[in-house]
């Protein structure tokens, strides 16, 4: 499982395929950086006071 840091998201803009469909925003998500943020020590995101290291089971 990525986690993704709602401190780094952004958009972009395109333009739509079809004529008179305007435009569309997409919306882009950044991995977390873990121990290059700031925030980060010892697996938890302090800013936002939650784990990030998750362990993935056997579930998918």
């Amino acid at each position: 499982m990525i986690k993704y840091c709602p401190d780094l998201t952004g958009f972009e803009i395109r333009e739509s395929y079809l004529r008179g469909g305007g435009t569309n925003k997409t919306v882009i998500l950044n991995h977390c950086l873990k121990d290059s943020c700031v925030a980060y020590k010892n697996g938890k995101c302090i800013k936002y006071n939650s784990n990030v290291e998750i362990k993935e089971g056997g579930d998918k």
